[in-house]
């Protein structure tokens, strides 16, 4: 995975070029942005671009891994000795004992490459114990290993760890980069395309989902909830109404965190939804929706959700996704939006 195959976050591709090319790349770094934008992907293409046994000299235009040597061939099967995945277990969380595992490795001499790169994916599920166990080496790094933590949630790290790590921030994939990765990489038609980018928010695996089982389940959810708050009910019935976003994934496993990614998806199948009844309220064109295999449904409910609704249960929906994201309560949050909707 070369920096040049990578979509989007051009400033942040030719900062990382310039750091290796001079030797300054800091030992430590949090990846940090929105899911699905490619932050893990870079991640791999910096330890390909340490070790690529071809990169140019020092200088040289075009700095970027070949993509073809040896080492490069390796880190993107995953078998290379030097590039250490680290992801969450069975359980969604990182534990103390992978953690250790790496940081002893880590402290050794890389074995066939130039520097060992330790990528930590999803770094906000790590543990404390595990978080505590990385902090003597981002704090006295070894001269040939690389950290490379990866979060869509950095509030989650310990202030301490993140003390020792500078942030590199992600934004959004544009829609136009989105279409084209779910052409050439996912083989969707490009009609289809467009409209799962339409819906992304800049998030290439928000794209994808919106296919999915799941995806259709949570458009139900907020679809069924939008009906019951259209005749603006008494409090107590739009409390009631909320259930349907909290509730676990049908016909899955059901625990805090898999709890939480449901609601999260209901409210943004919600917040589309919020989006096409602007639409539809302003009698924009069809082409324009989200969610254009609704329209009649979507044009009836346009009769409770005027624009001026519309858009404020949009904001109200985009208000709920963030409280979410700095871990506030399931039921808090929701019990919110209800009122507000």
């Amino acid at each position: 995975m070369a920096l040049r195959d990578i979509k989007g976050h051009t400033s942040i591709r030719e900062l990382i070029a310039r750091a290796v090319a001079r030797d300054t790349l800091p030992p430590s770094l949090v990846l940090t942005g929105p899911d699905g934008v490619g932050k893990r992907r870079l991640a791999l293409a910096v330890a390909e671009l340490l070790n690529c046994d071809a990169r140019p000299e020092a200088g040289q235009a075009d700095w970027d891994a070949c993509g073809e040597c040896r080492a490069c061939q390796r880190i993107r099967r995953g078998v290379h000795a030097d590039v250490l995945l680290v992801e969450p277990g069975d359980t969604g969380a990182i534990k103390v004992d992978a953690v250790r595992a790496v940081v002893e490795r880590a402290a050794y001499r890389p074995f066939e490459g130039r520097r060992r790169a330790v990528i930590i994916d999803d770094a906000d599920r790590l543990v404390p114990e595990a978080q505590n166990a990385l902090l003597k080496i981002l704090e006295e790094p070894p001269d040939g290993s690389v950290f490379l933590l990866v979060t869509s949630r950095p509030h989650m790290l310990l202030p301490t760890v993140r003390s020792r790590c500078p942030d590199v921030r992600f934004g959004g994939l544009p829609t136009s980069d989105i279409v084209d990765l779910l052409v050439q990489d996912h083989a969707f038609e490009p009609a289809a395309a467009r409209a799962a980018a339409a819906t992304a928010d800049g998030s290439v695996a928000r794209a994808l989902e919106t296919g999915s089982a799941d995806h259709l389940q949570a458009r139900q959810s907020a679809a069924a909830v939008l009906r019951v708050l259209a005749a603006a009910p008494n409090p107590k019935r739009r409390l009631e109404a909320g259930k349907e976003l909290v509730g676990g994934r049908r016909g899955g496993k059901s625990t805090a965190s898999t709890d939480r990614e449901t609601l999260t998806r209901r409210l943004r199948a919600l917040g589309t939804l919020f989006r096409d009844l602007q639409v539809v309220s302003s009698r924009g064109e069809a082409a324009w929706l989200s969610n254009a295999d609704l329209l009649t449904e979507l044009t009836e409910l346009a009769r409770s959700y005027d624009t001026h609704r519309a858009g404020r249960g949009y904001a109200s929906v985009d208000r709920a996704v963030q409280a979410l994201t700095r871990n506030a309560s399931p039921k808090v949050v929701v019990d919110w939006l209800t009122l507000q909707l």
